[in-house]
Order: C-alpha cells, then structure tokens, then sequence
C-alpha cells in the first residue's frame, strides 16, 4: 500500500512537470496607460529566453511558450513590465510612461536633456495631478507644486494668478518670470494657452539653467511645451469636459437691517447708552437722528426695508470646459489638432469669461536630412460686461430701496456712491484676440554626423477690442469710450547643435545660438459724452458734445539681438560639466550700456555610479552632486526708460481773452548709462533615488545677489527735476528648496504614493546709497522709501498697537478718546510721533510647503493635495485694518455707510474688540498688521478608469470619470476675506472660490 502510495504520488508530480513545460499559445494586447491606445511594436519576450514577438500595428501579439514562463513586455519611452503566464491564453497588458528619474527628459532652453544629466536646478511639474481640476489657466495647475514656484489664487472670471521665483531680486523691477512657449520666449497672457493642450511645464531656477536667457531670465524662466502626436501611432480621438460650480471659500457679510441700526447704536454709544459705563441702553435715544436727514434711509427705517445688496449683485459661479483633439502619426508626419470652450461665470453679477481655443501641431520628417514643424494656436477671450459693483453693495445701508417705484434703477440711493446694480446697465465690449505661430525646420548637415542646424521663426499677434457706453454716465447724458490695441512678436532664432560620443566614453553636447527679436505696438483711445442720441452708444462717439470728444493715441516698438553658446560635457556617465555664455543687446538699454554678458558653469558628479557608493549604497539607484553658478539679468526699465522724455499740454494763454497754446517741456532726463539689473547666484544641489525610486527627490541651497538695482535717486531742485534713474545697490537672496517623493506601497491592485514640497526663501537689502550721515557706521535707511538696510524688501515699518483706552481711563492723552489705540512710545519722548515707530515683521513667507496623496486601488484613483504658506515668528504679514480698508469706514463718514459683521469694533460693552470704535478717528491711526499663514485642502479628486472589458464592447480606447473638489477648507487665523490674497477687509475684493466638479475623459 505504501508502494502505490508513493507511485501515485509520483505519477501527479511527473504529470503536473510535464503539464508546467508544455508550450500554449498566449494572445493578447498591449496598450498605453495614459491613452488607452495600443501600442505597436512592443517587444514581449519569454524571461531567460531569445523567444519573442512585436506586437502587430493594432497591438496584438501572438507567441508560443512554456504554460509556466514569465512574459517580458516593453517599449521604448514605456516601464518594462513582467506577467507570470500560469497556464493564461489570453493576456492584455497596460504599459506605464516611464517616469524614472534617471530617463525622464526636461527641456533646458534651446534643448532638452535627460534628468540624471542635469547640472542646473530645472523641475518638471507633474501638471497630471491637477488634470480633474476646472483650472482655466495652466499656472494654477502649478501652485504649490514646484520647489520655489509661487503661484498665487485666483479671484475672478478669467483671472491670470500672479507667478514668482525664488523670492524678490528687485525694488522696482518686475518679479514675474520670462515665459518660454515652445522653445520661443512668450510675452502674451497665459490664460489664452488652453491647459488641455500643454504636454509639460518645467521650472529653471538657478543661474545656470537661467543664463541661456541672459538678461531676461533673472526671475526665473518657465518652459512651456505643447503636445504633439507619436510616432507611428493611428489617429487617436480625444474628448473632455467637465461642469464646475463655486461658491465663495469666505466672504464678507453687510449688516442687515437689524445689524446696521445697531451700529448706529455703537458708534454713537454716548448718546445711545447711559453712563458711567455706557452698557445700559438709553430709551430715549433715537437712531434716525445719526443719520443725517438722509431721506432714503430714513424713509426706509420706517417702511422696515431690509435690502440684501449683496444677493441682488451676486449669482451662482460656474466653470463649463470642452476639448477635443485629435492626434496621431502617419509613417513621416506626427499631428495634434484640438479645439476647446471655457465658459466663466465669476461670483459678480456680470463678472464673465468665455475662450475659444484653436491648435495645429505638425511635425514632418521630409527627408532623411530635413525636417519641419509648426506649432499655432489661436485664442480668442470674451471679457465683455461690466461687472456688479460688489464694494457698493456692501458698503450702501440695508435701509435703503435699491428700485425706484417705476421699477426704474434707483442711481443714487445715500451720496455719491452708485448703486451697485447701475453697472449692469453699462453696455460693455471687451474681446481679445491671441495668434501665435512657430515655424522651424531642421537640417542634418551632410558628412558631419552629429551636426544639425534649425532655423526657428515665430510670430504673436494679438489685439484688444474695448467699447463701453454707460447711459447714466456724466450726469445722465451719457458717457463712452473706445479702445483699440495691437501688439505684434517677432522671433527669429538661428541654432547649431552638435552631439558627439567618443569611444562611449565622452559625451559632447554643444549649441550656438544667434537670434533677433522685434516687438511693436499701437494702440488707439476715444471718448464722448453728453449724447444728444444714446441709440448707438459707443458706435457714433460723434453724438456726443463735441467739447466732450476726446481722442489719443500711441506706438511702439523695440529690438533685441542675442547670441548665446552652451557646452555641455559627460564622462563616463558620472562626471558632468555645462559651459554657458550669452551676450544680449537691447535697443531699451543706454548707449553706453547696449550690451550685456552673461556667463554660467555647472558641474555634476553622479556618485551612484561609483563602485565604492554602490558598495555602501546598494539600494541607491540615483546620487548625484551639483553645483552651479552664473549671472543672469532683469531689464527692469522699459524700453524708452534711458532717453528723457517730453511732455506737452495746452498751458500758454498770451493776454486776456486768448486761446490756449500747446507747449512742451522735459518732464524727465535721459542717463546713457542706465542697464540691466545683475543676479549673480550659486545653487548647490543633491539628487536622490532609493530602491528602485521608490523614495526620490531633492535638495538645493541657493544664494544669490542682485547688483546694479533702478532707483531714483534725489538730486537738487535747481536741476529742475528731483530726481533720476540710476543701476545702484544690492540686494542678496538665499533659500532651501526639498522635494521629496515616495511609493508607499504598491502592489496588484493597490498603490499610494506622496511627494512633499518646501520652499524657504529671505531676501536682505545689502546696500543702496551708501550713505552714512548720522555717523554710526552703518548704512542710513531709506525710511521714506521704506528700505532699510539688513533686512528684507517687504518689511513693515509701524506703530507698535498697544491695546485702546478705555471708559475710565486716566492717562488718555488730549485729542484722544475711549476706544482710540493706544500706541507704545519708543523713544521715551513725551507723546506720540514718527520716531516710536519700529520694525514689526515682514511681507514675506517663512516658508512654504505642499503634501500631495494619491491612493489607486483597481480602477479607482483618490488624490488629496494641502497647500501652505506660512509666516514663522513674524512674516507674511498683511495689513488688515478693517477701518483703513474703506474710506466710508472711517469715523466722519461711517454714519450712513455700512459695514461687515466680521468688522469687531470696540465700543463700552466690548472692550476688547480688534479695532478701535467707530465714532472717534485716531489721530494717529496705524496699521493693524496680521499673521496670513494658512493651510489649505486645495485640491481632491476621485476618479474612476471604466474597465478596458467594458470599453472594447464599445470601440472605446479608455474612459474616465471623475468628481473633485478646490478650495475645500482653509485654516488660518486670518481676518477677513482670504489669507493668500491677502484681502481682509476691503469690500471691493473677491473671494476665493470653492469648487466641485465633476466631468469624464473619453479616448476612442
């Protein structure tokens, strides 16, 4: 029996061997992750063997082995990706892009290289994690997301959020970086480019990367690049769109009825409450008698009204998107045509953005020498509509009727301020329009391999149609304007590129560059009012009083030459060097200072690849060191701002009853030796990946100093001007920058991944006259100028708030009343003045920083992105006085204006209220600055893949749908409206919205 046990067992074992090495045959798909499209060509191959197959042009592969074998499927630009046959014949593989540090390709300017070659500090955003999001620009894809990219919020229908690099290098120059659209520097707004269209963004932040733009590039450069078709793909028909509905995150809330006549009490509370402690209500008191006679409000406190201003401005904002693309590639040409719809309704009654975009993307291999490429793209924005007057409709008395009884407008319900619907009434045209086209063709210059030449030439045209006839204006007869402008880009860039690898050793990368660009622009403005006729408004300017008609005009245009000459170096894959240098000329600049030189050296040294490393790190797959530094610049000035300018008007009567003559005069001097502002920096960085690149990142250091800053500075009066432009002072920066991303875990069905951002930048006045007229050895601020000396651009200089006096108080000085602040006196002088002011913070940020979770499991995708900015002891502070917000909120005029419920005034029964009271101006009345830190759930997204067995049924390559959320919840101590905008109190402000969307993404 044991025998036949054994023989059995046996028998299954050798059964079971035999059955594990027979060959079957598996079939199957190979497809694009991000796509949903097949992939042709892909290469599977049995594991351990030279058996294998491609997959045919629609994907499909066939191949015969063991039932046991393992497949190897892979492409090029795609994860290789291994499945365990187990007896399966039938196997469809999804390939992922390959996102490995080490072969991920960023563009540097005039080229691209492969990350693990970088010398410079350049990021490429991972603009993907933000596709679900109603995003109209591509810039708020980017907020928070890259180290030292700041990007700010948006607030209205087609608004364009602020951007900046790496902190302030200027006093008075722009802060915004240079914008580089598919290899050509963009001057047009950002907003027009539909982010549907943008393939990737990457960020250059140190001066190395920034020297290939030489003086333009000093804040920093962001590179744009849109999409085009594959290689050998077939066409691929894309279709998205999603619906978005806001609300504000936080807004202000007007008094209403019961609220203002309460105010009324509190700012008059003498009168209104009885003494001594001014708590008990006075039967007596009448509030209609604050009020000034204002016939509105109290005929309004006697009929009960109660308008809600703010629900009469106001509607539901949403966001509507559509795209459509088609892309592909024929065996020559690869294409990417698309055509997309936003649609913007702000939270303001007639606050509205509507965009058309347009694209064409070609590029055709002509020849084995030749090949050229096109990218255009056409946009046309809709801004028309006067937008409802929000400040009026917080600031006008809920007592008042905002209608007329004929149903008519009531224009002027309490003074001078309109009402906040007349703007409604304003027939409004506002249309831009943005042409953009790059040409280039490439030559592969015969027997010198490795040789290419490609002549670039771009244009962007781009017009602004505005009109606008208001039927009330100029007291009633009628007000309008017309304003017509054009600007036109002309780029033409010459590059010679040579790549060499001697003895697979050396690596040569070298570029040459020479190229001219050319701007201009017109621009044409009209004006009438008191129209005899209203019926054509804006279109017949000439029915207008014809002393009223008034008409302007102006042009433009500059010029820059530039040549630039970058090599790059490779040893071994481990050693790294880049040589930069380019020479710029600007027809702006002065005559003695046309040209400018701006130099850059880079090295890197991948210590991963070295074998003692490798030793100690095994699990290291990337190491690499890097250190940079270079110069780049900032033109600052504009483009006449070296010549003295003319100014003229009709100022000469010659005797009584004579006509006005025209006369001119210098308004201000020219200085020939007026140039561009020069950063100079160092960046010392580490790259990192571990265990397969499952925890990756990076560190940087930077610091840089900026010389040669525009300032004006005073001269004597007997020069007949106070002033004039020169390059003098410096200001320094220096930072840390981390990024930090892991795979948590990851297995067949479920994957969580993070990446963690932080950004700490300070800025220091180093120096700007050099003066020292007190003597003290150090360098006299500028106080007037707010500039001190050591420390940074934004800080604040004030009055230090020292609580308020109150009721009973013995010590309130003459002018002074309960509720007034009391102010703390520095200088030990009697009473308070300029000199008990001192440093109290800063404008700027600590440092900031950025989670973002993404949980896939199956078809389903969870993603949580927190964004923060935080001001540490005494930064990012911002001035929040509620009563200097609004000049109605002052104490002469608060009477018949109201205000917000967020508005915590002192009065007697609150006496520890956040600012003085309302009925006693102080007499020094200072800035009441608050910490704007915050920590924002800004961006949440769940989607779902529907499964590829579903989609085949219906010729479907991939569909996805998806809900998500911005702008969820906001911590902060902040008062007021929102903390990253720092709006607080001013009733003219936006807010930010909060948003849930919901939308799909087709492929077919």
């Amino acid at each position: 029996m044991k025998n036949q046990i054994i023989y059995i067992l046996c028998f299954f074992l050798y059964s079971a061997s035999t059955f594990a090495q027979q060959n079957i045959t598996v079939k199957g798909k190979v497809i694009d992750s991000e796509t949903g499209l097949t992939i042709p060509g892909a290469n599977i191959i049995e594991k351990g063997t030279k058996n294998g197959v491609m997959s045919d042009f629609d994907g499909n592969f066939t191949i015969q082995t063991k039932s046991d074998a393992t497949l190897v499927f892979s492409f090029i630009g795609y994860a290789t990706y291994e499945v365990q046959v187990n007896g399966q014949t039938n196997i469809d593989v999804t390939l992922q892009v390959e996102s490995s540090l080490l072969d991920e390709v960023v563009v540097v300017g005039y080229g691209t290289v492969k990350k693990s070659d970088l010398t410079g500090s350049v990021t490429r955003a991972n603009i993907e994690n933000f596709a679900n999001q109603p995003n109209t620009s591509i810039t708020q894809s980017l907020q928070g997301a890259v180290t030292g990219l700041n990007v700010g919020a948006v607030t209205g229908a087609g608004g364009q959020p602020s951007i900046s690099i790496r902190g302030r290098n200027s006093l008075s120059g722009s802060t915004s970086p240079l914008i580089v659209l598919d290899g050509i520097i963009y001057r047009g707004s950002l907003i027009d480019i539909n982010p549907s269209d943008v393939a990737s963004v990457d960020v250059l932040r140190d001066a190395s990367s920034k020297a290939i733009y030489g003086s333009q590039a000093a804040n920093g450069v962001v590179i744009i690049t849109t999409k085009n078709g594959k290689r050998e793909k077939k066409p691929s028909f894309n279709f998205s769109t999603y619906y978005a509905s806001s609300s504000p995150a936080k807004r202000l809330h007007p008094l209403d009825r019961e609220g203002y006549i309460q105010k009324a009490k509190d700012m008059f509370w003498e009168q209104a409450y009885n003494g001594p402690d001014y708590t008990t209500p006075n039967t007596a008191f009448d509030p209609t008698t604050t009020w000034g006679g204002v016939d509105g409000i109290l005929e309004g406190y006697n009929d009960g009204t109660d308008t809600d201003w703010m629900d009469l401005v106001t509607q539901d904002p949403f966001i509507y998107n559509a795209n459509i693309s088609m892309s592909g590639s024929t065996e020559k040409t690869a294409y990417f045509l698309s055509g997309g719809f936003t649609q913007e309704d702000g939270w303001a009654k007639n606050d509205t953005y509507d965009r058309i975009n347009l694209r064409a993307n070609f590029d055709t291999q002509v020849t084995d020498w030749l090949s050229i490429g096109m990218q255009t793209f056409m946009s046309s924005g809709d801004y028309s509509g006067a937008a409802a007057n929000i400040r009026n409709a917080i600031i006008l008395s809920p007592l008042v009727k905002p209608y007329n009884e004929d149903g008519s407008i009531n224009y002027y319900p309490v003074g001078n301020d309109p009402n906040p619907l007349a703007s409604l009434e304003v027939d409004n045209f506002d249309k831009r329009l943005n042409l953009f086209g790059n040409f280039s063709a490439t030559v592969a210059i015969p027997y010198v391999e490795g040789l290419t030449y490609k002549l670039s030439y771009s244009t962007n045209y781009r017009t602004q149609r505005y009109a606008s006839f208001n039927p009330n204006g100029q007291n009633f007869t009628g007000s309008a304007s017309k304003y017509n402008s054009m600007t036109q880009d002309e780029t033409l860039d010459n590059v010679l590129t040579y790549v060499k690898t001697i003895n697979d050793k050396h690596d040569i990368n070298v570029t040459l560059l020479y190229g001219y660009e050319g701007r201009e622009g017109e621009d044409t403005n009209a004006s009438s009012s008191e129209f005899l006729n209203q019926a054509l408004g804006y279109n017949s300017l000439e029915a207008g009083n014809i002393e009223n008609q008034r008409v302007s005009s102006g042009a433009w245009d500059e010029t820059s030459l530039y040549q630039m000459g970058r090599l790059s170096y490779k040893f071994d894959d481990k050693y790294l060097a880049t040589f930069t240098v380019r020479r710029d000329g600007f027809s702006g600049f002065g005559t003695n200072k046309k040209f400018g030189i701006f130099p850059s050296l880079a090295l890197g040294w991948v210590l991963s690849k070295e074998k003692f490393v490798s030793d100690i790190i095994p699990a290291a797959n990337l190491l690499k060191l890097r250190a940079s530094y270079g110069a780049s610049g900032n033109r600052t000035l504009g483009r006449y701002g070296t010549l003295a300018s003319v100014s003229g008007s009709y100022q000469y009567v010659f005797g009584d009853g004579g006509s006005a003559e025209y006369g001119q005069s210098i308004s201000s001097l020219a200085n020939n030796d007026l140039g561009w502002e020069t950063t100079t920096g160092l960046n010392l960085g580490i790259d990192f990946g571990f265990f397969n690149n499952r925890i990756n990142g990076y560190i940087e250091y930077y610091s840089s100093k900026t010389e040669d800053l525009l300032f004006n500075i005073n001269i004597p009066n007997i020069t007949g001007f106070g002033s004039i432009r020169s390059n003098i002072g410096e200001v320094a920066n220096h930072g840390l920058e981390i990024s930090l991303n892991t795979v948590n875990v990851k297995n067949d069905n479920f994957e969580w991944n993070t990446s963690f951002v932080y950004s700490r930048n300070k800025n220091e006045v180093v120096t700007i006259l050099g003066r020292d007229d007190d003597g003290d050895g150090i360098e006299d601020d500028l106080i007037s100028n707010g500039i001190f000396i050591g420390e940074s651009i934004g800080t604040i200089y004030d009055y230090v708030v020292d609580g308020k006096y109150q009721i009973g108080d013995t010590d309130i000085p003459s002018g002074y009343y309960p509720g007034n602040y009391r102010l703390k006196d520095l200088d030990g002088e009697e009473g308070i003045s300029g000199d008990d002011r001192k440093i109290i913070g800063h404008t700027e940020p600590a440092y900031r920083f950025s989670v973002f979770n993404e949980f896939k499991y199956k078809n389903w995708s969870l993603s949580a992105f927190i964004n923060s900015v935080q001001g540490g002891k005494d930064g990012y502070l911002g001035n929040n006085n509620a009563k200097k917000s609004e000049y109605g909120w002052q104490a002469h005029t608060m009477a018949t204006f109201n205000t917000v419920k967020e508005f915590d005034y002192w009065t007697p029964s609150n006496p520890n209220g956040e600012y003085s009271g309302l009925n006693y101006l102080d007499p020094i009345d200072p800035n009441i600055y608050k910490d704007r830190s915050f920590v924002r759930l800004q961006d949440v997204s769940l989607s779902y893949n529907v499964p590829e067995n579903i989609l085949d049924k219906m010729s479907i390559d991939n569909l996805k749908i998806f809900v998500s959320g911005k702008n969820l919840h906001t911590w902060t101590k902040w008062k007021g409206i929102d903390p990253e905008t720092g709006a607080g109190f001013s009733p003219g402000s936006y807010p930010v919205m909060k948003s849930y969307t919901i939308g799909l993404n087709l492929t077919f």
